[in-house]
């Protein structure tokens, strides 16, 4: 094998090995999370210089933009690879020819030059004289093709002429022929596509001119045929979404119908109905927006409502008055937390001034029930000076004390609600629980006097 050859191959092998060696480490890392692949390293903008992009759809055609790369850069590799099998071929290395276009065939099975290269090379491997025998093969390529063609296999024949003029460019007889029934061919597409256009078929016709345009890229006529099947495709297509995007608005599904319309400018910029639709449900949405943040602000949900204002102006609503119902919503809030803080301080004072109230009320009663009992004492002691005092009794506890007070203030609730027995009966308990409790005493006494033993 020559010096060239093996570095070639060599080359070729190491390409096939990276790719097989990628696809290891890629199912490596999925499995393990440890090292990041190129497409998640490009979507970590932090470690690279392109900034960021905002939208899945920009990281999508970021990454296809890569790939596209990719394939160009592979198929720059695997023409050049496709030339050295070639010159194998044509010096008589069959075998070599065969080796490296089956590599290239193991990682592209669509190159049609390598297959028809590698056909060749196996059918002449191993022949004792190899230049004839390539020109014997050549020559059988191009009667099988006139015979097709004779047969009016058009395809047929134009594909072994094509593998005649692959295998051997000089030849000028494969060449006239192929020339001329891919010309035949392209007449074939360009009427066919002619007979769909009369039919209304525009995606047909399109399909037929855009084989003969392959086929013979100056062929007269087609090109302004293509154009205008194209602009009556992408009205008609235009017409079928508006009459869509109509039956949605009807429906009152805006926001479909909107989507819609915008697909119609991609196909049609220029679109005049769509245009106008467009504003006027871009309008309406606005509007509905409007609506239910004002609904929102009546019921005092003004974070809401200041949302639905802000995508009011989303969809075209004048930003000038969507702020000036934001500020109103803002300075609502405000007040609404300023009235509320001046309520609760309000309510903490009133509590902390009824419980001191209560509090004052109490020393002032156990004071003066004090100053009664010093001064009983006291008179006590000056009408019998002579006479023994017995020791005196422990007064109500402060427990006492308190249910007695609580007893007195429900008999003066009973009293004012005319429910003298109750009030009776709560002040009957009070005098029980605080024997000196002098409130007690008089109200009972009223009672007595009042209605005698009549409750």
């Amino acid at each position: 094998m020559s010096p060239r050859r093996l570095l070639l191959a060599a080359a070729l092998a190491a390409l096939c090995g990276g790719a097989a060696a990628a696809a290891d480490s890629k199912a490596k890392e999925s499995a393990a999370d440890k090292r990041p692949t190129m497409e998640s390293l490009f979507l970590d903008f932090s470690k690279t210089q392109l900034g960021p992009l905002g939208s899945a759809q920009a990281k999508t055609k970021y990454l296809y933009t890569i790939q596209l790369e990719k394939s160009r850069l592979t198929d720059k590799l695997l023409r050049t690879v496709y030339e050295n099998a070639y010159s194998l071929y044509r010096q008589g290395d069959f075998d070599g020819a065969r080796e490296l276009t089956g590599k290239i065939l193991a990682m592209d099975p669509t190159f049609q030059d390598a297959s028809i290269l590698h056909r060749a090379a196996i059918e002449l491997n191993g022949t004792t004289a190899p230049m004839v025998s390539e020109r014997k093969l050549v020559e059988d390529r191009f009667e099988e093709g006139l015979a097709l063609y004779r047969q009016g296999r058009l395809v047929e024949a134009s594909q072994r002429w094509e593998e005649t003029v692959k295998l051997s460019p000089g030849n000028l007889k494969a060449r006239y022929w192929l020339k001329k029934v891919r010309g035949e061919l392209a007449d074939e597409h360009f009427r066919r596509g002619q007979t769909a256009y009369r039919q209304h078929r525009l995606r047909d016709s399109l399909d037929q001119w855009y084989a003969a345009l392959l086929l013979n890229p100056k062929y007269p006529r087609l090109m302004p045929a293509i154009s205008k099947a194209e602009s009556e495709l992408r009205g008609q297509e235009a017409n079928e979404k508006l009459q869509r995007a109509l039956n949605l608005y009807g429906q009152g599904d805006t926001e479909a119908a909107l989507k819609l319309l915008d697909e119609i400018l991609t196909i049609e910029p220029g679109q005049e109905k769509a245009t106008q639709l467009i504003a006027e449900i871009r309008l309406e949405i606005a509007k509905q927006h409007v609506a239910q943040g004002r609904t929102l602000y009546r019921d005092r949900k003004y974070n809401a409502a200041i949302k639905e204002w802000n995508r009011s102006v989303e969809f075209g609503y004048d930003a000038r008055r969507a702020n000036v119902l934001v500020a109103r919503a803002r300075d609502q809030m405000r007040r609404e937390a300023e009235a509320k803080r001046q309520a609760a301080e309000r309510k903490k004072q009133a509590e902390e001034q009824a419980k001191a109230e209560a509090e004052q009320k109490v020393r002032e009663e156990e004071e003066r029930k004090k100053k009664e009992a010093e001064e009983a004492a006291k008179t006590l002691d000056a009408n019998e000076p002579t006479q023994t005092t017995p020791a005196p009794q422990a007064g109500p506890s402060e427990e006492d004390k308190r249910r007695a007070i609580k007893h007195w203030n429900e008999g003066i609730k009973h009293f004012q609600n005319n429910e003298y027995a109750k009030a009776k009966d709560e002040w009957i308990l009070c005098k029980r629980f605080d024997p000196g409790f002098t409130e007690c005493v008089q109200g009972l006494q009223r009672l007595e006097n009042t209605f005698g033993g009549g409750l």
